[in-house]
């Protein structure tokens, strides 16, 4: 995993960097340069026209030093200013006066359009705004980037692509579509957030100081293969847990069986499936290897009589996945508030099971074991209170306080998948379009289920299995579409690609 800082700590690393370890920020800006300059040499050589894009503010120095590297290299570079000389301060004012009485003014929408119709073929950095963007662009600079967009040149980014909002990724007004991007010393969570991701393009991240001393908080992405355990010789199948999946109702039997078989492929020693005694024949013939425990029935569902035979079934378990094609009836509310309630073990609940606790959020405080939740966009509007469209201009910060809140683990799926428990916080960016469709969530709480499951060889806690699960479950996903297509792919699909993800995970 690499460190993620939102745009706040980043200007408290920079000052960190240069008030307390010395290192001028000059220099800073100079480092920072010689990643843009290796971005331009990575892809091209010194025969390549490159534009720098510069604005007024920090940023532009940045690319006025890149520039600079780049002409003293023998590159055919230009600078285009968007505003004037005169509005430059500081660092990035010295870095432009290498290139006094060349700089090129751009400040309006026509000259614009003159200079950034020739750029097909080019080379841009794009240095206009940084991750301190505030504000949505409109105007000559917003002319500017629609422009650049259409122009066909390869565009650089420099530490965002301008318009994204470095913190949540959204797009303020309009933004840049880079090929690749190059950020300084730690990425931002706009690089890995939609719609951010999407305009990020190949990612770099240069070092150009030290994080010694400075507390880098607990936000990560997942942009490396993590690992599983190999398994000791002398072990049986006590060894690797027991787990409870409390799934299925009449007509959603289906969501169910994904979450069993997801469980045992992630390694799960002993499953019993809790369901409605008319579907056990359903059960123990799709998959034997799990037992099958039959709970009180009514029409199809889980009756408010059940209580009981959960009891008998929860006893002795080291995890719990519940919620997959449950239904929301009476019973199955009743059986989702006591398993919630009882028995301190690992329990991942999903679907109508968030149904189910959004109904009545104060069963949360009476919540017991380590808990994982795992909504997409509209189950964690109705858990949190909070609209669509509000977690997503805010979906780190609403997810936090949330998982602080109850003392539980998030998992927030998407296209970027986001992990955490109010104070860990994971983004993991593998995946597919392909399993936007029904049944990848209920493999996905099946693997969960499954990497909490532990026995004696200790498993996994909430957060650390719901991020494993969310990347298991992620390239299992891509190795799916990759052989069959994101069009014809189905959750069962991913489910039967999980056995050699996981088998390449193991060290």
């Amino acid at each position: 995993m690499i460190p993620v800082l939102l745009s706040a700590t980043m200007r408290s690393l920079d000052a960190h960097m240069s008030d307390n370890l010395h290192i001028p920020s000059l220099l800073l800006m100079e480092n920072a340069a010689f990643g843009l300059t290796a971005a331009v040499f990575g892809q091209n050589g010194k025969d390549t026209k490159v534009i720098a894009l510069c604005g007024t503010g920090n940023n532009g120095g940045d690319g006025f030093a890149a520039a600079r590297q780049l002409a003293a290299k023998g590159c055919d570079v230009r600078v285009l200013l968007v505003g004037k000389t005169d509005a430059l301060r500081g660092d990035a004012a010295t870095n432009a006066a290498f290139f006094e009485g060349r700089i090129i003014e751009v400040t309006d929408e026509a000259q614009a359009k003159a200079e950034l119709d020739k750029l097909c073929g080019h080379v841009v950095i794009d240095a206009l705004f940084g991750v301190g963007l505030s504000r949505d662009i409109t105007g000559l600079h917003a002319a500017v980037i629609n422009l650049l967009n259409q122009s066909g040149a390869y565009v650089i980014a420099c530490d965002i692509a301008s318009g994204i909002d470095a913190d949540t990724g959204t797009v303020r007004g309009t933004a840049v579509h880079a090929n690749e991007t190059v950020t300084f010393q730690c990425a931002k969570p706009g690089h890995f957030l939609y719609p951010g991701r999407a305009h990020t393009g190949t990612l770099t991240i240069k070092e150009i100081g030290t994080t010694d001393g400075f507390d880098l908080g607990g936000l990560f992405a997942v942009t490396k293969t993590p690992y599983l355990p190999k398994r000791d010789a002398y072990t049986h199948k006590g060894s690797y847990g027991r787990l409870a999946c409390v799934v299925g109702s009449q007509g959603m039997s289906g969501a169910g069986l994904l979450c069993v078989s997801a469980a045992l492929r992630a390694g799960a020693g002993v499953v019993t499936t809790g369901i409605p005694s008319s579907l056990q024949g359903i059960f123990s013939s799709r998959i034997p290897e799990s037992m099958t425990f039959a709970l009180d029935d009514f029409s199809g569902s889980l009756s408010d009589s059940c209580i009981p035979g959960l009891e008998r079934l929860l006893g002795g378990k080291t995890a719990l996945a519940a919620g997959p094609g449950l239904s929301t009836s009476e019973g199955a509310a009743a059986a989702v508030r006591h398993m919630l309630t009882h028995h301190d073990i690992r329990k991942v609940f999903d679907a109508d099971a968030l149904t189910i606790i959004s109904n009545d959020k104060a069963m949360l405080r009476d919540a017991k074991g380590d808990i994982v939740l795992t909504p997409h966009l509209s189950e964690f509007s109705r858990l949190c209170g909070c609209p669509v469209d509000e977690i997503e201009r805010n979906a780190i910060v609403i997810a936090q306080e949330f998982a602080q809140a109850h003392g539980l683990t998030l998992l927030l799926k998407g296209a970027t998948t986001l992990i955490t428990n109010g104070t860990k916080t994971a983004l993991v960016t593998a995946g597919s379009p392909g399993m936007a469709r029904g049944g990848s969530g209920d493999v996905l709480t099946g693997v969960v289920g499954g990497l909490m499951c532990g026995g004696q060889q200790g498993g996994m806690e909430g957060f650390e299995a719901a991020l494993l699960g969310a990347y298991i479950c992620g390239k299992a996903g891509e190795a799916a579409a990759h052989d069959l297509g994101e069009l014809s792919m189905t959750a069962a699909d991913t489910l039967s690609h999980i056995a050699p993800v996981t088998k390449s995970l193991i060290r």
